[in-house]
């Protein structure tokens, strides 16, 4: 994805936390009412809105905040190499512990 998608200035960022908040709280809003009264197409398009800013909010700040790469690594699980039997030697094992008992 190019950066010129994401490079936002700040007022564009504003504006979709505004969507977010407003959209976010008239839906708030219209699932409080009676279910006689709730829009179920109104509150689809409430959420779509919801959604979509989130989206461009989440990449806008993805893009002014970079994660380094060496971070990513160091963050990383590495495992151990264990040496596992093979299943001969896991019977053999079972064997001797029973015998013992």
């Amino acid at each position: 994805m190019s950066k010129k998608t994401y490079k936002k200035p700040r007022k564009i960022q504003f504006f979709y936390f505004l969507l977010m908040f407003i959209s976010g709280g008239i839906l708030f809003f219209l699932k409080t009412l009676p279910d006689s009264d709730q829009n179920i197409w109104l509150m689809l398009i409430l959420l779509v809105i919801l959604m979509f800013s989130l989206l461009k909010s989440t990449q806008n700040w993805a893009y002014d905040n970079p994660k380094n790469r060496e971070e990513e690594d160091s963050e990383k699980i590495v495992y151990k190499e264990k040496d596992i039997p093979d299943l001969n030697e896991m019977i053999k094992n079972i064997k001797d512990k029973k015998s013992l008992n």
